[in-house]
């Protein structure tokens, strides 16, 4: 059986700005490191690196929706 934890939409705000503020650190962290790999297109690198960070494993659903909000903010 899953166990699932049911959060209020403010919970769910809250989370996904933490979220997105710990992916705006890595990202000025790294800024260097994360253009350089993106201008020679090695996205996997550094969704690599991503999920190291992260510490999750890249098939998980983690990976997916870390992956989509780097996206979205870098």
């Amino acid at each position: 059986m899953r166990n699932k934890k049911i959060v209020t939409l403010t919970e769910f705000k809250h989370l996904n700005e933490g979220i997105e503020s710990d992916i705006k650190k890595y990202i000025k962290k790294n800024k260097k490191e994360l253009n350089s790999l993106a201008d020679d297109d090695n996205w996997d690198a550094i969704y690599q690196h991503l999920y190291t960070e992260f510490d999750v494993e890249p098939e998980s659903k983690d990976a997916k929706e870390l992956k989509q909000t780097f996206d979205f903010i870098f």
